[in-house]
């Protein structure tokens, strides 16, 4: 009998470690797979749409807000860190033969107003409306067969290219030979009073491109501009090129970022905008009929003397300039800037009023309801 108990106590024993050495063998393997599903399950639930189940999801390197604003101004930067100027391009009929602009330049602008001054009481310039008048609805995109003709003609007629869909406009009647003198980049508190001084004294109004975000460094100068009844014209809020013309979409965002500061300062909201560097080059037909859906109009030049080329321009090469691209035209927008140190402009502005006056031309400022100057070539591209 004993012996039988032995022999059960052995056969047990043997089976007790037989399952011992399977439970510990197999416990692991269950364990890491229990591991693995779970790991998977909150992959699963965290990861964005269209990432494959089980694959390790890393998290974004570029967020809605990485985008980085370009720094303030300093107070007096070099003209070189914000100066863009073109060549006048081909726009019109009026405008002579095409030099495309190179990138950091920038465009003339549109007349406000076509009528002379009033030196006894001009009316407060409408240059940035409230509210956008009342439009023709948008036509719907050129086929590929649309023909390519160019910008507004004097009827208001929209500019024709394949997938270009822009509006009918109203524009004022005009007589005579016009001006229209438009300073960008401002305001600056070294330039901008002394050139306002130069325009009260030869009753001649102008219309000022001016930046967002240096109208939030200096509003009384905005005011001033808006208050001597020059007209004001959004030329975005930062005139960093390598952002705004990521899409049209960043272009418009920096537009209305620097309309708000208007509105704040002012109390207007302008409709006529000018592209940093002009239109060439920078837009495409998608820019255009983005900037026409939101109801702004664009504004490029046919005179430009080149105060940003260089440094600092000889006035007199200044005035050369604006009297030879002025010839054989009827209207002319003449780009200049008010930037910090641009003591020549300032020194030839005088000279440049005399010369348009003799030769006949009134002054006026841009609005929407003035026909733009705007070069041709972002039509086809």
């Amino acid at each position: 009998m004993s012996k039988i108990k032995i022999l059960g106590s052995v056969i047990f024993l043997v089976c007790f470690l037989v399952f011992t050495v399977i439970g510990v063998g197999m416990f692991p393997h269950w364990s890491k797979a229990t591991q693995t599903n779970e790991r998977t399950a909150v992959q699963l639930k965290d990861s964005p749409a269209g990432d494959k189940a089980g694959e390790r999801v890393e998290p974004s390197s570029v967020s809605l807000d990485s985008q980085p604003l370009s720094q303030d101004y300093p107070e007096e930067p070099a003209p070189a860190q914000v100066a863009d100027s073109l060549p006048p391009a081909e726009a019109e009929e009026v405008v002579s033969p095409a030099v495309e602009p190179q990138p950091g330049t920038e465009p003339s602008e549109e007349v406000l107003d076509q009528n002379p001054v009033n030196s006894e009481s001009p009316s407060k310039v409408i240059a940035a409306n409230t509210q956008p008048e009342e439009l023709a609805p948008t036509p719907l995109p050129g086929t590929p067969d649309t023909p390519v003709h160019p910008y507004y003609d004097e009827a208001g007629n929209p500019p024709t290219a394949p997938g270009l869909a822009m509006r009918e406009r109203r524009f004022n009647p005009e007589e005579g030979k016009m001006a229209y003198l438009t300073f960008d980049d401002g305001p600056y508190p070294s330039t901008t009073p002394k050139i306002l001084a130069i325009l009260a004294e030869e009753n001649v109004r102008a219309t000022f491109f001016d930046l967002g975000k240096q109208a939030e460094l200096y509003p009384d100068l905005l005011k001033a501009e808006y208050e001597q009844n020059h007209a004001i014209g959004n030329h975005t809020y930062s005139h960093n090129m390598a952002e705004v013309y990521m899409s049209p979409q960043d272009f418009l965002a920096d537009v209305k970022k620097a309309e708000e500061i208007f509105y704040q300062t002012i109390g207007i909201r302008p409709q006529i905008v000018r592209a940093p560097g002009g239109t060439v080059g920078h837009f495409n037909i998608n820019y255009f009929n983005a900037v026409d859906a939101e109801g702004y109009l664009m504004e490029d030049w046919n005179v430009d003397p080149g105060d940003t080329r260089v440094h600092l321009m000889p006035a007199d090469q200044l005035v050369q300039q604006v009297e030879e691209q002025i010839q054989g035209k009827e209207r002319v927008v003449i780009l200049l800037h008010d930037l910090a140190g641009k003591d020549t402009t300032i020194e030839a502005l005088p000279k440049i009023i005399k010369i348009l006056k003799d030769q006949g031309f009134s002054f006026g400022v841009l609005d929407p309801h003035v026909r733009p100057v705007v070069f041709p070539a972002g039509l086809t591209q």
